[in-house]
């Protein structure tokens, strides 16, 4: 009779163990799950931003050739940036494409100094606002996103979590905006010139 009492509280403890460990993986893949959904989600976010900018930029540069028929430089790189974010196959490749485009919109932005009646010009003052405004969404919703995938990542990554990920084919998404390399130098500043 002790024998059975035994055998009956090792398959007990076995149940038990067997249910922890299903509640385990059940909960951290219903988190991985919500994880990676809030991820997608925020990256939408910012696509939505992005895309609001690339609706203006027409817009501007139509506005601006007006006054600058000579900077077709600027405007050509403006241009082909867009349409390299527009054509982007995949998350990664539209956010190296959206890299580039914030930096050809620097030049743009300096063409007012150079042109005083553009500066005056009611749509340009516009248009110019509505893209700073958005500018400054998108930065919002970069971070939001770039948060989000650091908090899925993390949870990927730890112990027990990532047993679990694995087993439910989660993995770490390397996927974050990262700043312009060149912005990693100093300017150097010539007052001799």
């Amino acid at each position: 009779m002790k024998g059975l009492w035994i055998a009956l509280g090792v398959v007990g403890l076995i149940v038990v163990v067997l249910l922890a460990v299903g509640g385990s993986y059940i909960g951290a893949k219903n988190t991985l799950v919500q994880k990676n959904e809030d991820v997608d989600g925020a990256y939408s976010t910012v696509n939505v931003e992005q895309q609001r900018r690339l609706d203006l930029i027409p817009n501007l540069v139509a506005t601006v050739k007006g006054y600058t028929k000579e900077e077709s430089t600027v405007l050509t790189n403006i241009a082909n940036a867009r349409a390299g974010v527009l054509g982007a196959p995949d998350r990664a490749s539209s956010i190296q494409a959206n890299t580039k485009l914030d930096v050809a919109l620097g030049p743009f932005f300096r063409l007012q100094e150079q042109y005083p009646d553009l500066k005056s010009n009611e749509q340009f003052i516009r248009l110019t606002d509505e893209l700073a405004g958005t500018e400054n969404r998108i930065t919002v919703a970069r971070k939001r996103y770039n948060d989000t995938l650091k908090d899925y990542n993390i949870y990927v990554q730890q112990f027990p979590n990532s047993i679990w990920a694995g087993m439910a084919n989660f993995k770490y998404r390397d996927e974050y905006f990262k700043g312009n390399p060149e912005n990693g130098s100093a300017p150097k500043v010539d007052f001799n010139n």
